[in-house]
Parts: structure tokens; sequence; C-alpha cells
């Protein structure tokens, strides 16, 4: 499939942000949209997005008809999603029932939100962005190295090129090309055996997730594992894997589980949900190279 770039954000572009997930806080949103106000962008959204209800913002009907008039949207260049938590896979089977024929738009968010990055790539092969999100991550304080990052993503018609981070190792050895793909380690898993499952062949696998214990990633890696997603993956790009245990327990789980395939691996790249995320555009040709530990952007993401 070829890659349907979206165009790249200007001063004055339009930025509509949704909630298709979990609910949040007023001030922090107010936060976040106020910082892209001050980086020249315009951001909209609908009076509704503060909808509450225990785990959800507000209920499935309410979501997608957020995210359909976010996506056919003619003023909008960019959606940006509040936050990740919970509840934006339940809206795949209203997504799969449109026919959307409209050019690509920015798409931003983690965690949660690898439901519908997987989804606009495998289904209309737009590129899409894993990056932080408007009522938690995008503040006045928020770290330089994130926020440079995502300016750059976002609005760069050219290559990211060569990205190499302090603190980043590689578990094995090796160098790989191929499209990146992925995202939180537990929605993946949470899709397996549904229509939405994430296609690994040929792919450079990015992984990443929050507050598992060593023994449940490799319970998730092994059931990727035993249901062949790592037979013809190129190389795999672990993320952050905060948690309480040591980065080492982490080291020896990944290891132990994939200690068959012989891809190249890198480990404890910062993006996803550590404190300094890297927004990595998902969707386009990357290479890996374990000799300088680094990920090298082919191609790029946007027009």
């Amino acid at each position: 499939m070829k890659t349907q770039k979206p165009r790249a954000l200007k001063p004055g572009s339009t930025i509509r942000v949704v909630a298709s997930a979990s609910p949040f806080e007023k001030d922090a949103f107010f936060r976040g949209t106020d910082l892209l106000r001050s980086l020249g962008w315009k951001v909209t959204y609908q009076a509704n997005i503060f909808s509450k209800r225990p785990y959800l913002a507000g209920d499935d009907t309410r979501r997608f008809e957020e995210l359909h008039a976010a996506l056919t949207d003619p003023e909008a260049d960019a959606i940006f999603f509040a936050r990740g938590g919970y509840g934006s896979m339940r809206l795949l089977p209203q997504l799969e029932k449109l026919k959307l024929k409209i050019e690509p738009k920015i798409l931003l968010g983690y965690s949660d939100l690898t439901s519908l990055h997987t989804y606009f790539y495998q289904r209309y092969g737009w590129a899409t962005f894993y990056g932080p999100v408007v009522a938690k991550d995008i503040t006045y304080d928020m770290d330089g190295l994130t926020l440079n990052a995502l300016k750059l993503a976002i609005t760069q018609t050219k290559a990211l090129g060569k990205m190499k981070f302090e603190g980043v190792s590689a578990l094995k050895k090796g160098q790989a090309e191929g499209i990146i793909t992925g995202g939180c380690l537990s929605l993946i898993v949470a899709h397996m055996g549904t229509p939405f499952e994430l296609d690994t062949n040929g792919k450079i696998l990015f992984l990443e997730d929050i507050n598992e214990k060593p023994y449940a990633i490799d319970r998730m890696l092994t059931q990727l594992k035993l249901a062949g997603k790592f037979k013809r993956c190129r190389g795999i790009v672990f993320g952050s894997l905060a948690g309480a245990n040591p980065l080492n327990h982490y080291v020896e789980t990944i290891l132990d589980v994939l200690k068959d395939f012989d891809f190249p691996i890198l480990f404890n790249f910062p993006a996803g949900h550590s404190e300094k995320k890297i927004t990595l555009p998902l969707g386009v040709k990357v290479k890996i190279d374990s000799r300088d530990c680094s990920l090298s952007y082919l191609e790029a993401a946007l027009k």
C-alpha cells in the first residue's frame, strides 16, 4: 500500500481537537490549546468534548460523531487527540461503515490512540503521528526535546533523518529497513483476532507501554510470538516501558521471549509514555542500526 501523506502544518493552519478515548481535566486541556495557539495555529473543538462517562469522554455515539466531523471538516488540517486512556477501539466498527474519500490529515496522539493509528494506516494508507496529547503532555512547561520534536514532525516536508538518543541500547545487532508501525503493546494485543489486528509483515515494529510488570510484557510478547507476528518482522524498536521494575528486568524478558529471532532490536527509545517523548511518524520507511542505536527516517511523512 502506498503511503498517503498529509500536508504539513503552516502558520495559521487549523488543528481540531477531539476526545476519542477517556475524559480529561479542563485546565489541562486549556493549557494545551493555549500553547498550540501560541505556536501560530488555530484550534477548534466541539463544545461537548468535555463530556464524561465513568471512563469515557462521552458515549460511543458522541465520540464517533466528533471524530467523523473532524475527519470531514474541510477547515481542519490536523486532528489532535485530547488524551488516551481507553475507548478508541470501540469506534472501529462505526469507522468501518464509512467509505471516506478525503485527503489525509495529521493524526496526533499515543497510547490508546494506537487503535486509530493502525486503522487509518491499514485501511487508508495514512501516515500518522505517534506523539503527545493535548490535555496531558502539551503544556508551557513541556520538555524542550518533546516540543521541538513535535514541531519538527508536523511541519517538515523532508525526511526527519537520523535520530540518536542517550540511553538507547541495542539488544540484538543488525540493520534493517521497512515501514514503521505499531504503538502501545497492550492495544496491539487487544486487536488480535479482530479485523483490525496489526500487520507486521516486512515492518519495523515500534512497541511501548506503561505500568506493565515484566511478566505481563512476557505474556503479551509471547502472544504475538505465538500468533506469528514476529516471523516476517524486520526489526523492533522498544520505546518506553515505564514501570515499577528496573530496566534490566524488561531487557531480560525481551531477550528471553525473542531469543529465536535474529532481527535487530533497539531498546529504551524516548517515545511513548516516557516524560521525554519524540513524535514518531508511522507508516513511512525507516532504518534501524544497532551500531549507533539509531532510528533513521528515509522518507518524508508530510507533503
